[in-house]
């Protein structure tokens, strides 16, 4: 059976990954709430680290078997947010509950938040984190599929699986590479041709981008028909990609 790793909440992406997570995937957003949100880009951010606060780590975690709830989790808050758009409630309402869904995206597409099947994971789950937010500065952005709505709420919850069948598929390869280093940090040891440095881009990335759609979807469920999708160069930079 698979076990909950104490503490992981507040070791997987870094406050200032989540934050700059939220803030990417809302350049990506669709204008009909693009506007809002850069406007509310302090409540945004709030949002995005707030879930750091709760004491539960089953809601951020979706590892198989029995444990977690991540995926549950990611679809109430998106419908949470979905429901004070419709309700024309305050921006800074919205773009803070905006906020608490990126944060939980972004957990789903931390591989190590997808599986407990190493036993050995509890080695590296803090280092891996802290390696990721050395080496964000030099991630090239990709938008995979920002540019298409979901639709349906089963669409957003597919959404949703796929990114922890992603993370799952990369959850080995993190291990390999703490046991090619002998168990020593990565930081300074994971070079930029590394596969410990793709995984950690590849689900910055998939974090931005699902964050992205999720937003659409969001805009869309409250009533705010998307007209155009924005892929801007934010950082070092983003690009369109299909998935």
């Amino acid at each position: 059976m698979a076990v909950l790793v104490p503490g992981a909440p507040a070791s997987a992406w870094s406050t200032e990954t989540q934050r700059a997570i939220a803030l990417e995937a809302a350049r990506l957003a669709p204008a009909s709430i693009a506007g809002a949100l850069r406007s509310e880009a302090g409540a945004l951010a709030a949002g995005a680290i707030e879930p750091f606060r709760e004491r539960d780590p089953a809601r951020h975690l979706k590892n198989p078997g029995a444990g977690g709830r991540l995926d549950e989790v990611i679809l109430a808050e998106a419908e949470a947010a979905a429901a004070a758009l419709a309700a024309a409630r305050p921006w800074s309402e919205v773009a803070r509950r905006l906020g608490r869904v990126s944060h939980f995206v972004a957990d789903a597409n931390f591989p190590l938040n997808a599986s407990a099947a190493d036993p050995a994971e509890r080695r590296y789950f803090a280092d891996f984190a802290r390696y990721a937010e050395s080496a964000r500065s030099r991630f090239v952005l990709v938008a995979y599929g920002t540019d298409r709505g979901l639709g349906s709420r089963s669409a957003a919850a597919r959404l949703i699986d796929q990114a922890l069948a992603r993370s799952r598929q990369l959850y080995p390869s993190i291990g390999r590479e703490y046991r090619r280093i002998g168990w020593a940090s990565g930081t300074g040891r994971f070079d930029d041709r590394s596969t410990a440095f793709a995984v950690a881009a590849l689900g910055y990335s998939h974090a931005v981008s699902d964050a992205a759609r999720l937003f659409r979807w969001v805009a869309e469920q409250g009533g705010r028909r998307p007209v155009e999708i924005r892929i801007a160069a934010v950082g070092s930079g983003a690009t369109g990609a299909s998935d």
